[in-house]
């Protein structure tokens, strides 16, 4: 080309619909992450413990034709207080199609949130610091935002590269277990019982990703290094996990046995724990009196989140 030939240029291709343009961004967020070592480790263990809780499907189905294996079964149901109350008395229950619906979500459940709450701690810890830092730091709003392209669409594309990660480690192996737990039963008719839970674990798996993402990225906007958005992010969950665990033992302590009361008390200081009453409350494991706070504040810091997200990811413009 001529080194003369410069300037503006007639663009002769058809432009993206604007409601598409955000799967662009995410896109490429998906593969730059995926160039991670270790987001791709994790990603292999995340998918390990579906082994086990595949194992308690197994068992449970198998239970219910002989009574020997029933009592193997226990070891998926631990003593967890102001947890899982009750279950222990529906496993007993005669009526086929109720225990199995109550045994399916406790499975279910327990995926969701013990292994893959910790995974996902790690996994977002890992993705969303650099998505949005790197563009403050690189002023790559100066490309993104030359080109027909909206702060929503932008921010939308962000998100999206987060949660296509965590639907890989939530949503996606807990229907794989579900479907599992189909193909193990002895009748079709099991899909009738249980035909609520695939719902539950999207509303579930929604839980764990729509106030995680939000928070993540707007951690990521406020610097410009992704390593303070990267500490800010561990210190929240680790500091707020510890503070749960201490100050429950000392309530647990002060009343002399384990309640409910302590542990509904404490779990607005943690965000995994109010992420897990949410998620009890999803599987039919807890009533909405028991999660309307942990509920509303995890709204709160979804709604906060994202107004600053965007009023940051707005500042380069009116610069």
């Amino acid at each position: 080309m001529p080194i003369h030939d410069l300037g503006y240029r007639e663009w002769h291709e058809r432009l993206a619909s604007p409601w598409t343009r955000w799967v662009v961004i995410a896109k490429a967020g998906v593969r730059r992450a995926w160039q991670s070592t270790w987001l791709r480790r994790m990603m292999f263990f995340a998918w390990l413990p579906a082994i086990w809780f595949a194992t308690g499907f197994l068992m449970w189905e198998q239970s219910r034709l002989s009574p020997d294996i029933r009592e193997g079964f226990s070891v998926f149901v631990p003593d967890r207080p102001g947890v899982l109350d009750g279950l222990s008395e529906r496993l007993s229950i005669e009526d086929e199609s109720v225990a199995r619906h109550s045994v399916w979500s406790w499975l279910l459940y327990t995926f969701l949130r013990y292994p893959q709450g910790g995974i996902m701690v790690l996994m977002v810890g890992i993705i969303a610091p650099p998505l949005i830092s790197q563009d403050v730091r690189s002023r790559a709003f100066l490309l993104y935002f030359s080109r027909p392209l909206t702060r929503w669409q932008y921010a939308l594309g962000k998100l999206a590269t987060v949660w296509f990660y965590l639907v890989m480690i939530s949503a996606a192996p807990a229907l794989v277990l579900y479907t599992m737990g189909v193909l193990l039963s002895p009748s079709i008719h099991v899909v009738v019982d249980t035909w609520d839970l695939p719902l539950r674990i999207l509303g579930a798996s929604a839980v764990l990703m729509i106030p995680t993402a939000s928070l993540a990225l707007c951690m990521s906007s406020l610097t410009q290094e992704s390593r303070y958005a990267g500490f800010a992010w561990f210190t929240i969950w680790i500091m707020g996990f510890f503070t749960y665990i201490v100050m429950t033992g000392i309530e647990i302590n002060r009343l002399g046995m384990e309640t409910d009361f302590a542990f509904e008390k404490w779990a607005p200081v943690s965000l995994y724990h109010m992420l897990g009453q949410v998620q009890g409350w999803i599987f039919d494991f807890a009533s909405f009196d028991q999660v309307k706070y942990a509920a509303g504040i995890l709204v709160v810091i979804t709604v906060v989140s994202t107004v600053i997200l965007f009023r940051r990811i707005s500042a380069p413009l009116r610069a």
